[in-house]
């Protein structure tokens, strides 16, 4: 059975004895846009819409646990697929069980829990990042969205807590779980250290692709640091390791971000016809509001993998 029927299972088993009993809190509505100028090597300089997005959320009370709800749509001129590129998608339409005793039930689409839990810590910048708007021009295998997601969190307990999660993306490949990732996570109050494990049946990539990866984060006053570790076994591009750092100072309305990521073929990697590549990433921006700043972003690829670029924007949110 897929995470569809699941989701529909679930919503219907929950939602409807809540509806009967107590009246529904107002969903809060939330959104954000973001527009920049673009000084890409080879190419014109470009005037962008980077991200436009919409969406509501909101939680359903009841005696044991809470049900919060998110739907959210999105749009941008920035895309890695083509199919895709200015158009409007459903990024957010998911549900979220949440008890203190027995933990977190997750059903439907949206954020994938490795970014939320372990590339967020490293994907910090406005413009080169792991997001559909961001173009993924960032160095790792894992992506941003997930659909047909059943995923579970367990209660925390001193600190520690983990993860088990089931994606179907594909719905006709005769695989119920075309992914099943596994996380373990410590998180305290200014450090945290996360493990996941995600493994692709052999049924969605023939090689039965294996992705590892290790993030840690740490805050002090107004500084940030964090690094991040992802090998990829068993790719159908290749095997490869990736490392990341990334570096945040805030002083009043500034901010000042670094960041370093490398991606390392391994020596009998096959389909590899691309050599190691750094990519470095600088950021400063100044928040003129509570919801909005201002940026300026540079990217440069060592290996020229991606075009080198200057980026200067806007970015809100509501």
């Amino acid at each position: 059975m897929k995470t569809k029927a699941v989701a529909s299972l679930v919503a219907g088993l929950f939602i409807a004895p809540v509806y009967a009993q107590v009246e529904l809190p107002k969903p809060e509505f939330y959104g954000a846009i973001q527009g920049q100028l673009t000084w890409e090597d080879g190419k014109d300089h470009q005037t962008q819409l980077q991200e436009a997005l919409v969406g509501l959320h909101g939680f359903i009370p009841a005696e044991h646990f809470r049900m919060r709800y998110k739907l959210a749509a999105e749009y941008s001129e920035t895309n890695p697929n083509p199919e895709e590129q200015d158009e409007i998608i459903v990024s957010e339409a998911n549900l979220l069980f949440v008890s203190k005793q027995f933990g977190g039930l997750y059903v439907g689409q949206g954020t994938t829990g490795s970014w939320q839990d372990l590339y967020s810590k490293v994907d910090i910048f406005d413009s080169t990042n792991m997001k559909r708007a961001g173009g993924n021009e960032s160095l790792f295998r894992q992506g941003y969205y997930g659909t047909n997601i059943l995923a579970y969190a367990s209660p925390s307990f001193h600190n520690f807590s983990f993860k088990v999660a089931a994606m179907s993306p594909n719905e006709t490949n005769g695989a119920d779980i075309d992914v099943l990732g596994l996380r373990a996570l410590y998180n305290a109050k200014n450090f945290s250290l996360v493990l996941n494990r995600a493994e692709m049946d052999e049924k969605q990539v023939a090689t039965g692709y294996t992705r590892w990866a290790l993030a840690s984060s740490y805050k002090m006053g107004n500084a940030y640091l964090a690094g991040l570790v992802e090998y990829n076994e068993k790719d159908p591009l290749g095997d490869s390791w990736v490392y990341a750092v990334s570096g945040k100072y805030t002083a009043d309305k500034m901010s000042y971000r670094l960041g370093a990521q490398t991606k390392q073929w391994e020596d009998d990697a096959k389909n590899v016809d691309k050599e190691d590549e750094t990519l470095l990433l600088a950021n400063v921006s100044y928040q003129f509001h509570p919801n909005a700043s201002l940026y300026a972003e540079v990217a440069e690829y060592l290996e020229d993998s991606q075009n080198d670029k200057i980026n200067v924007g806007l970015v809100a949110h509501f």
